[in-house]
């Protein structure tokens, strides 16, 4: 899952970018409003998080513009700002939730989790598609009853793949999702993963789980 964070603290951006790359996401960091919302327009996000005291642009007003472009990403307001008046101004202006500083990286990571199902319409951590189990929170996967081992990329896109079930997923989505916008894909490491994660699934049949839409893309589907 790829995340815009818009936070002009450097210290806070190094701990809080660190701990979200081991965890599996893919993040864009930029320092002031008026660029943050040139990047929420740019590019696709699973969450965007953003403090309120930025500059040029404060949080209030990005995240109202980012409302009024019609982007319906979720988004997580990071702040020092713990007045009531505060949280209610920006979930009325569209924000999804709202974390005060100093916080927990356990519960940041779960509200991002908690944003990303609820984006997806998942109820749970565990989401299933056939015999594939995907657990979001623990990052395991789990085929026919056996665990099995992923690499970091590997696992991010059949997570990705799998939040997608039953909607052809393009090249362009993956990769837009697992990498960020500073770097880039070779033009056939798409393939190259989807072809290892097939072999560890089920080597024996590489689309039992990862199916192939001809001239489209890549599917997985419930059943």
């Amino acid at each position: 899952m790829r995340i815009l964070f818009v936070e002009d603290d450097e210290n806070l951006v190094w701990t809080v970018k660190t701990g979200l790359i081991k965890n599996g996401y893919v993040v864009d960091w930029v320092a002031d409003g008026q660029e943050g919302e040139e990047m929420a327009l740019a590019y696709s996000y699973d969450v965007i998080i953003l403090d309120i005291m930025l500059p040029k642009k404060d949080g209030f007003s990005l995240c109202q513009s980012i409302r009024a472009n019609n982007i319906k990403t979720p988004i997580l307001i990071l702040t020092a700002r713990y007045r009531e008046d505060d949280r209610v101004r920006g979930l009325d202006l569209g924000a999804d939730d709202y974390l005060v500083k100093p916080f927990s990286y356990p519960e940041l990571y779960a509200r991002i989790r908690a944003l990303i199902r609820r984006d997806k319409n998942e109820s749970s951590s565990n989401i299933k598609a056939g015999q594939v189990l995907v657990d979001t929170a623990m990052k395991k996967v789990i085929y026919n009853g056996r665990e099995i081992g992923l690499t970091a990329k590997e696992y991010t896109i059949l997570e990705y793949l799998i939040y997608n079930k039953n909607g052809i997923v393009t090249r362009q989505m993956i990769e837009e999702h697992i990498w960020d916008s500073e770097s880039g894909a070779f033009s056939n490491v798409v393939e190259v993963l989807i072809s290892r994660v097939r072999k560890k699934l089920c080597p024996e049949d590489k689309e039992a789980v990862i199916k192939t839409v001809k001239g489209l893309g890549y599917v997985i589907k419930d059943r």
